[in-house]
C-alpha cells in the first residue's frame, strides 16, 4: 500500500468539530491508487474483536445492541472505565488520535508540510499545556482513577486489536494514550464552543472601511454588520430568572458597541487565525418541559447539539452500568463520561451560551521582553521542533505573557487570554452529573463546570427542571471601571486583566462573576435555548457577551411552544418531535414579502419566480422548489450587498456578517447605497433565475443532502450515502451543507415514556462494520431510535482479571 495515498488525501473539518483551515487534497488521484484493498489494509478493515481481554481491574462485560452501541457493565468503577477506554479505542481510535494530534500540533508528522500552518497555530496556543495542568489538578479527585483506568483501556486496545483503516492509509501507529490526552479533549470542546477571533475581525473591518468612508460612516456601517444584539429575540429567560446577589457598586458596563481604542491587527494575522476559529454555524437547541405541561407526571428534556458532521460522527453513543451509577447517552471519543444523556434519576444537555471568555492584548515589546506596568518582563519562551513527514523538520517559538499565549504570523502578534488555558474541573462536573441523584446534585455539578460556558438544562424523575448557565465569566476593568470585552486591550498598561486568572496554572477565579450570579432558573414550566440572548442586558450587573446567534431558531421554538400552551394542548413527545423537525425559516418571513414587491416591475420570468416565493410557507423542506429558490437568492443577495465594498477593502467573504445582521438591515441602511434595497433584491433575484437555469437541481433536497458529509480522510468512498435533507443552519431542524454542520446527536428524554436518539451516521468508525452508516438514512428522514434503558445484547467482550 502506498503510504503517500493517505498523506495526500486528508481531512477537511477534522474530528467533526468544525476546525477550518485543513484541506489536504490528492494531487494524483488517490482513489485510483486505493483499489484493490489488500494485505494489512484489508485485515484492518475486517478486524475481529477479541472476545476475552485481561484487565488489571477485574471483570466487566460489553454487549452490543442492534445499532452497534456498547452496553458496558462492571461491579468496580475502574474496571468499568477500563472497558470504556478499550471499547472506544476499538471503535474510534483513529478519530481519537487525529483530534489529539491536531491540538498538540503534531499533524505534520503523519501528513507532511501541508499541515505546518495548523501545527504552528495549535502549538502557539499551547492547548497541550492547558491540558497538562488540568490533568495534574485532578489528582486526589474521584475522577482521576477512572481517567487513568480509561487510558489503560485505550492502550490495551492499541496492543490487542487490529488498528483501523485510517492508520493503514497514513502508515503510522498511535502513541500511548494518557490522562492528559483526555484533558485535551475537554480543551478541544471548550475551544470549539468559546474560541472566537471576532474582536480582531471587527477591528480590522472597521479600519478597512475607514479607508473607503469617513470615520463616522465606517463606525456606523461596522455596527450594522456586527450588532451586539438582534432586534427579533425571544430571550432564554423571559418571565423568571435568578442572577444572584452580585453587584458592582457604582461601576457600569461600557457600551457594547464596536470599539476601536487600539489599532487593528495586520490582515495577515487575522486571515491566519480565522482559519482556526469555530464556524458561526455551530449552535444547538434544547428545551425542558415541566410535568404539568407534558401530559404526565414527569418532565421531558430535549437536546440537539449542532457541531461538525463527518464520518465517523463527532459523538460516540454508549450505555454504562457501574457499581453506583448507570448512564446512557453520547460522549466525545477520548472522553470516558457521558456528556449528554440520562441516568436513573435525571437527564441533562447543553447548548452554547456565547459568553465572551476570550480577550486580546498588544504590548510594547522588543521580541525578548515586554513592558508590563512599571516593569520590564521577559516573555516565557521555548522553541519546539515540528516533525515533518517527508521533509525537513521545522521549529516554532512558543511565547507566553502574564495573560496567556502570544500568537504570531508574519511578525504580527497578539496576546490571548482564554478561560480554557487554566486548570478546569469540567470533567469532574460531568462525572458528577453521571452520578447525580436529583436536582441539588445537578446544581452542584453545574457550579464545577468552569469551561466552556454553556446553557445547561436538566430534568429529573421527581418532576424538577433546571436551567443553569455554566462557566466562568471574566470581569474586565480599565482604571477601575468595568468595561466590555469587545475591544483590543493594551497589555502593557494592564488593561482589561482578569484578577484571579493564572494561565497554565490553577486559578482562584476571584476576579470573575461569582457562580451565584450566573443566570439560572429552577423549575420553569417550560424553557428553550437556541444560542440566543440569555437575559436582557439591563437585568445583568455585568458584561456577558459581545453577540449571540441569529435569533430565528430561538424565536421559532418559543413560538411553537407558546402556541401549544395557549391552545391548552399537552406538550408531549410526539409534539416535541415535530418541533425538533421544524424547517420554518425566520429569514424568509422577514424578507420574502419585500422581495416579491421588489420583483413587481420585473419581466415575466422574474415575476413567475417571485410568485413561487409569494405562495411559499417558508419551510425549507427537501421536496420544495421554493426553498431551493430562496436559498440561492439569499446567497446572491448577500453577495450583491457586500461583494463590491468588501473587495474594495481587500476583504473576502469570510469577513461577511452572520445572517441575522443582513436580515435586519433597514431600508435606509447605507449598505444599500444609492440603489436602495429594492434594486439590490431584484438584481439578486435576476441572478437567481440565471442560476436556476444552470444548476442540475429542481428541489431543495437536490443540493441539500448527506452526500456533503465526508470521511476524515476525505476519500470519497469512505463517505456516507447521499439522502436529501430539509432544514438549514437557521432552522430548528439544523443542517448546514457548507460545513457540513448540524444536528450531531439528537435526544429526547421523556421520564413518562421513551428515551429517543439518533446519530448522523453510525456508531462504529470501522468502514466494513454494519454500524458504520446504519443511522444516516433515518437521520436524514427525521426519524429517531428508541434507546433501551436496560443493558441489552449478548456478551461480545468479556474482561477478566489479569495483568495488562
Amino acid at each position: 500500500m502506498d503510504r503517500d495515498l493517505g498523506r495526500r488525501a486528508f481531512f477537511s473539518g477534522l474530528v467533526g468539530l468544525g476546525t477550518a483551515g485543513l484541506s489536504f487534497s490528492a494531487a494524483n488521484g488517490p482513489l485510483g491508487q486505493f483499489a484493490p484493498l489488500s494485505g494489512s489494509v484489508w485485515e484492518s478493515a475486517h478486524a475481529d474483536r477479541h472476545e476475552t481481554v485481561d484487565s488489571p481491574y477485574g471483570p466487566a462485560t460489553v454487549r452490543y445492541d442492534e445499532t452497534g452501541v456498547p452496553h458496558l457493565s462492571a461491579d468496580d468503577e475502574q474496571a468499568l472505565y477500563f472497558a470504556v477506554g478499550y471499547t472506544q479505542a476499538t471503535d474510534r481510535l483513529f478519530q481519537m488520535d487525529l483530534q489529539r494530534r491536531l491540538y498538540r500540533g503534531e499533524l505534520s508528522a503523519i501528513v507532511g508540510s501541508t499541515a505546518l500552518d495548523t501545527d504552528r497555530f495549535h502549538r502557539q496556543m499551547a492547548f497541550a499545556d492547558a491540558a497538562e495542568v488540568t490533568a495534574e489538578s485532578l489528582d486526589g479527585t474521584p475522577v482521576a482513577p477512572i481517567l487513568d483506568a480509561y487510558a489503560e483501556g485505550v492502550n490495551a486496545a492499541m496492543e490487542n486489536e487490529t488498528l483501523s483503516l485510517g492508520f493503514k492509509l497514513l502508515g503510522y501507529e498511535p502513541d500511548e494514550w494518557t490522562r492528559t490526552d483526555t484533558a485535551l479533549i475537554e480543551k478541544i470542546i471548550a475551544w470549539q464552543l468559546t474560541g472566537s477571533f471576532q474582536t480582531l475581525t471587527v477591528s480590522l473591518v472597521r479600519e478597512r472601511l475607514e479607508g473607503l468612508f469617513s470615520e463616522d460612516q465606517s463606525a456606523a456601517l461596522t455596527a450594522e454588520l456586527f450588532p451586539s444584539r438582534f432586534d427579533d429575540v425571544s430571550p432564554i429567560l423571559r418571565d423568571h430568572h435568578d442572577v444572584g446577589e452580585f453587584t458592582v457598586g457604582d461601576d457600569a458596563t461600557s457600551s457594547q458597541s464596536v470599539e476601536n481604542r487600539n489599532s487593528a491587527p495586520d490582515k495577515a494575522l487575522v486571515d491566519w487565525v480565522n482559519q482556526f476559529e469555530p464556524p458561526e454555524s455551530f449552535g444547538s437547541n434544547s428545551w425542558i418541559i415541566g410535568p404539568e405541561l407534558a401530559d404526565g407526571d414527569a418532565p421531558i428534556l430535549s437536546n440537539d447539539p449542532h457541531l461538525g458532521l463527518q464520518a465517523p460522527p463527532t459523538w460516540y453513543e454508549m450505555h454504562i452500568d457501574g457499581p453506583d451509577h448507570r448512564a446512557r447517552g453520547a460522549t466525545f471519543p477520548g472522553a470516558p463520561v457521558v456528556v449528554i444523556g440520562e441516568n436513573n434519576d435525571g437527564a441533562w444537555g447543553f447548548t452554547n451560551a456565547n459568553a465572551d471568555v476570550i480577550d486580546f492584548y498588544t504590548y510594547d515589546h522588543d521580541g525578548d521582553t515586554y513592558q508590563y506596568g512599571d516593569e520590564r518582563r521577559e516573555f516565557e519562551s521555548r522553541t519546539e521542533e515540528i516533525v515533518v513527514d517527508g521533509g525537513p523538520n521545522e521549529t516554532v517559538e512558543i511565547r507566553k505573557t502574564v495573560h496567556g499565549p502570544v500568537i504570531e504570523e508574519e511578525k504580527q502578534e497578539v496576546g490571548v487570554a482564554w478561560t480554557g488555558h487554566t486548570a478546569t474541573e469540567t470533567m469532574l462536573s460531568l462525572y458528577d452529573l453521571s452520578h447525580s441523584s436529583g436536582i441539588d446534585d445537578a446544581v452542584a455539578a453545574a457550579e464545577r463546570f468552569e469551561s466552556p460556558t454553556q446553557n445547561m438544562v436538566y430534568a429529573d424523575r421527581d418532576g424538577n427542571t433546571l436551567y443553569y448557565m455554566t462557566g466562568r465569566v471574566p470581569i474586565r476593568r480599565i482604571d477601575g471601571e468595568m468595561v466590555s470585552g469587545d475591544q483590543i486591550f493594551d497589555g502593557s498598561a494592564q488593561e482589561g486583566e482578569w484578577d484571579g486568572f493564572v494561565p497554565f496554572g490553577e486559578s482562584s477565579w476571584e476576579g470573575f462573576v461569582p457562580q451565584s450570579a450566573n443566570p439560572k432558573v429552577r423549575n420553569p414550566r417550560y424553557l428553550a435555548t437556541a444560542n440566543q440572548q440569555i437575559v436582557p442586558d439591563d437585568q445583568l450587573d455585568y458584561y456577558l457577551s459581545a453577540g449571540y446567534a441569529s435569533p430565528y431558531r430561538g424565536r421559532r421554538i418559543y413560538d411553537l411552544l407558546d402556541q401549544r400552551v395557549a391552545d391548552g394542548e399537552p406538550i408531549d413527545i410526539e409534539f416535541l418531535k415535530r418541533v425538533a423537525r421544524d424547517t420554518f425559516d425566520g429569514r424568509a418571513e422577514r424578507l420574502v414579502e419585500p422581495l416579491v414587491e421588489a420583483a413587481r416591475d420585473g419581466g415575466e420570468e422574474l415575476q413567475t419566480t417571485a410568485d413561487l416565493l409569494d405562495s411559499w410557507d417558508y419551510h425549507l423542506d427537501a421536496d420544495s422548489r421554493a426553498a431551493l429558490v430562496w436559498e440561492l437568492w439569499f446567497d446572491n443577495y448577500r453577495e450583491e450587498l457586500f461583494d463590491e465594498t468588501f473587495d474594495d477593502a481587500d476583504l473576502d467573504s469570510s469577513y461577511y456578517p452572520q445572517d441575522g445582521a443582513l436580515v435586519q438591515l433597514g431600508e435606509g441602511s447605507a449598505w444599500f447605497g444609492s440603489r436602495g434595497r429594492e434594486a439590490v433584491m431584484r438584481t439578486a433575484l435576476e441572478q437567481t433565475v440565471s442560476d436556476l437555469a444552470e444548476i442540475d437541481a429542481e428541489v431543495y433536497g437536490d443540493v441539500n443532502h448527506t452526500g456533503h458529509i465526508s470521511h476524515l480522510t476525505e476519500l470519497g468512498f469512505l463517505g456516507y450515502p447521499s439522502y436529501p435533507r430539509g432544514g438549514s443552519d437557521q432552522t430548528v431542524w439544523n443542517y448546514d451543507r457548507n460545513g457540513p454542520w448540524g444536528g450531531s446527536w439528537e435526544m429526547h428524554a421523556d421520564f413518562d415514556g421513551d428515551l429517543l436518539g439518533i446519530l448522523p451516521g453510525g456508531n462504529s468508525g470501522r468502514y466494513f462494520s454494519d454500524h458504520y452508516d446504519d443511522q444516516i438514512e433515518r437521520w436524514a428522514n427525521g426519524e429517531y431510535r428508541t434507546l433501551s434503558r436496560e443493558i441489552e445484547g449478548d456478551v461480545a467482550v468479556e474482561f477478566v482479571e489479569g495483568d495488562e
